[in-house]
C-alpha cells in the first residue's frame, strides 16, 4: 500500500504535475483530490457539495452577484473573506466538524480500497496541510473546541502519506501566477509546511519556480528514489528474515 501527496500552495502546479505523473510515469495508479475545494474533488460527500453552495449563495447575496458561472469560479480564500465574524452557534460547529470528519475519511476509506487492490494513490492536496495553521491564522489563539477536535485528528489520526512532496515556490511567484492570497499569507504557510516537513520521514522539496517540465521530472526523481529504496528495503528484510530461519 502507497500513497503519494503532491503539496503546495495555489499556482504551485500540483493539478498539472499529478496529471502529468498519470499519464507519463508507469505504476499503476488513481488520483484523489484530498483538499478542501468541493468543486475541485472527484470524490465528494453530498453534504459537502450542498454546504460549497450555500456558501457561494451568500457571496453572492452579500456582494450582489447575480451571475452563477461567475460566482462558482470563487476561490476558497474569497468565499472565506466574505465571513469576517464566525456566527455559527454551538450546533452549526458540531455539524460542521462532523461533516469534515465524515468527508475526510471517506477520501481516506476511498483511498485505502485502491491501495489495497495494488494502486499507487496519487494526492492532489492533502487535508492535514490544508488545514494546518501558521502564525498568521489566528486558530493559534483563538480557537474553538470544535476546531481542536478537528485538527487533533488530523494530527493523531489521519493517515499520513507514504511520501509528501512540497512543490515550493516564493511567494511573489505564487502570487503572479494566482493573485487570490497575500504574499504575507503565502510566505506564512510556505514556512509552515517547511516546519511540518521537518516531522515526517518522507518529505521532499521540489522548487515550483521552474519550468513545468523540470518540476515533473525532479518529481518523478523523488518517486523513483523512494519507490526505489522501499523496493530495497523490503528485499534486505526477506533476506534477514531467510537468514534467521
Amino acid at each position: 500500500m502507497a500513497s503519494v501527496a503532491l503539496i503546495g500552495q495555489d499556482g504551485a502546479g500540483k493539478t498539472t504535475i499529478s496529471q502529468m505523473v498519470l499519464e507519463q510515469l508507469p505504476y499503476k495508479m488513481k488520483y484523489i483530490y484530498m483538499g478542501r475545494n468541493v468543486e475541485s474533488g472527484n470524490y465528494s460527500l453530498p453534504t459537502s457539495k450542498i454546504i460549497h453552495l450555500y456558501k457561494i449563495y451568500k457571496y453572492k447575496k452579500t456582494h450582489k452577484i447575480s451571475d452563477s458561472s461567475t460566482a462558482r469560479k470563487l476561490s476558497l480564500h474569497e468565499l472565506d473573506k466574505n465571513r469576517k465574524v464566525d456566527t455559527r452557534g454551538k450546533i452549526g460547529a458540531i455539524l460542521r466538524l462532523l461533516n469534515r470528519l465524515t468527508e475526510e475519511w471517506y477520501r481516506l476509506i476511498i483511498s485505502w480500497n485502491y491501495q489495497i487492490r495494488g494502486y499507487l494513490v496519487i494526492y492532489d492536496r492533502h487535508f492535514i496541510f490544508d488545514y494546518m495553521p501558521d502564525q498568521l491564522d489566528e486558530r493559534k489563539t483563538r480557537r474553538r473546541l470544535t476546531t481542536r477536535i478537528h485538527d487533533w485528528s488530523l494530527n493523531n489520526l489521519y493517515e499520513v502519506p507514504s511520501l509528501v512532496i512540497f512543490l515550493n515556490a516564493p511567494a511573489e511567484v505564487l502570487y503572479a501566477r494566482k493573485g487570490e492570497a497575500t504574499i504575507d499569507y503565502i510566505n506564512a504557510k510556505n514556512k509552515a509546511f517547511l516546519e511540518f516537513g521537518k516531522k515526517l520521514k518522507n518529505f521532499e522539496v521540489v522548487d515550483a519556480a521552474q519550468p513545468v517540465d523540470k518540476v515533473f521530472d525532479d518529481v518523478r526523481k523523488k518517486m523513483s528514489e523512494f519507490f526505489n529504496a522501499k523496493m530495497k528495503n523490503k528485499f534486505a528484510i526477506k533476506i534477514i528474515k531467510k537468514n534467521l530461519a
